[in-house]
């Protein structure tokens, strides 16, 4: 008999559990996707003015913010993301290119990303005049 339908099982892509006990990454793809207990932003952010910078290879597609959190939260989230369990995501490759195998974390949490553009300057440093048009 199979399993019951609508369960919080794992299920396995063929040929990717194999585990060789040095390697503590998931393999499995797991449901429900349940957002993590983000760390908090501290010291309350933007702790610096966020300046776009425009990509000189690519002004008019891509910006950069330097500095974006200061180090003390990058180390924190640096920390927490090493803990989250990682997904394999090994593919067959086409014929003449290169076998990739990628280890990710994927969740939608809106929550978070709504924390992320309210509580961080992103809003404000992205709605500058001068870069708009990008996007």
């Amino acid at each position: 008999m199979g399993k019951p339908r609508g369960s919080n099982t794992a299920k396995t892509k063929a040929g990717a559990g194999a585990n060789n006990g040095s390697n503590t990454k998931s393999t499995t793809l797991s449901t429900p996707n349940v957002p993590p207990a983000w760390p908090q932003f501290k010291p309350p952010l933007p702790v610096t003015d966020l300046v776009p910078d425009k990509l000189d290879s690519c002004p008019d597609k891509i910006v950069l913010i330097r500095n974006f959190w200061p180090k003390s939260l990058c180390s924190s989230y640096v920390t927490f993301l090493r803990g989250l369990p990682l997904i394999t995501t090994p593919g067959r490759p086409k014929r003449g290119e290169a076998v990739r195998v990628n280890d990710r974390f994927q969740v939608q949490d809106a929550g978070f990303a709504q924390r992320l553009w309210t509580e961080t300057g992103l809003r404000e440093s992205l709605g500058q005049e001068d870069i708009q048009g990008l996007w």
